[in-house]
């Protein structure tokens, strides 16, 4: 990808990391809404991750963790497990493809759990 392209794809990022920061998107209605949870009455895995996002730039830590714990949660454990898949590259290629599906079905697995639990809990 040519300089430029990243250029603009951190510049955007900044410019939604300000906004994000200098707005709360609890108070202004502006902020896009989650489609599934207006249409069905239900929160998606994604719900409340405006908020999060918003509450972790604000160094608040445990109200971000309360809008979305499943995000909050997956931050720090898909970082492991992409160090974990590096490694296991480094030290055995053909077990590293076992390691990268064995990763993407947990994933796959923990967001509908949670996508479950959250609406059944009510969490």
């Amino acid at each position: 990808m040519k300089h430029y392209v990243w250029g603009i794809i951190l510049t955007a990022a900044l410019v939604v990391i300000g906004l994000y920061f200098a707005f709360d998107p609890t108070t202004e209605g502006w902020f896009p809404k989650c489609r599934i949870y207006q249409l069905t009455g239900y929160k998606c895995p994604g719900c409340g991750s405006q908020r999060m996002l918003h509450s972790l730039l604000h160094g608040d830590v445990v109200g971000a963790f309360r809008h979305n714990a499943y995000l909050m949660t997956l931050f720090p454990v898909v970082v492991v497990l992409l160090v974990w898949n590096g490694w296991m590259k480094h030290l055995s290629p053909k077990w590293a493809d076992v390691a990268t599906w064995l990763l993407v079905a947990m994933l796959l697995i923990s967001f509908v759990l949670w996508w479950v639990l959250r609406n059944v809990f009510g969490w």
